[in-house]
């Protein structure tokens, strides 16, 4: 073999191996996260029975949410969107199956669904404008109930809640983001007048 030849291929195995080293070096294994509820699973083993009936209507995430990694607020005017810990569906997905399971526990005497099953008793439309880490170290839900009844009565109910993360890591950020939506869920709940 001649000298051009073998350092041709000194110098092609060595670029290949510096490539495969680098990619290597470089990979992350991705992080799929989703909201949890901490209240009970509960299959109904009778009929139900109601008249009152609370249709989702539509959850409006913010863009910069709604997409597949998880958001930091690291500076009071800087996001960033996570590449490697992302939603296992987008953010109002998972909002939209939370609110149905929820619900149907918080409001027995109510059908929850976001499919139009019948005239709905309550319309319910929901606004998120923050579902974030925080650079202060809490995890920060923020957004608008609106709610509207069967004779057009229209209210809103503005929510925004601060929780603590117990360490820092996204695991713990989305277990404070589960915890806090799970307490506003309550309180909706407890809103319900009718």
């Amino acid at each position: 073999m001649n000298k051009m030849m073998r350092n041709f291929l000194i110098t092609f195995c060595g670029t290949a191996l510096m490539l495969l080293v680098g990619c290597s070096a470089n990979t992350q294994d991705k992080s799929y996260f989703q909201l949890a509820s901490n209240l009970p699973v509960q299959t109904p083993k009778t009929m139900k029975s109601t008249n009152r009936f609370l249709k989702i209507d539509s959850i409006d995430v913010a863009s910069f949410l709604n997409k597949s990694g998880i958001v930091l607020q690291t500076e009071d005017i800087k996001y960033v969107t996570a590449i490697n810990n992302l939603w296992v569906s987008t953010l109002s997905q998972q909002l939209e199956e939370r609110l149905v399971q929820d619900l149907s526990l918080l409001l027995p005497d109510y059908l929850i669904s976001s499919k139009s099953l019948a005239t709905p008793t309550l319309t319910v439309k929901l606004f998120i404008d923050g579902f974030h880490g925080g650079y202060n170290g809490d995890a920060i839900i923020k957004g608008r109930w609106i709610v509207t009844n069967n004779k057009n009565h229209i209210e809103t109910k503005p929510f925004e809640r601060h929780i603590p993360l117990a360490k820092n890591g996204y695991d713990a950020l989305v277990k404070a983001l589960s915890k806090g939506w799970q307490e506003e869920e309550q309180d909706f709940a407890n809103s319900i007048k009718y």
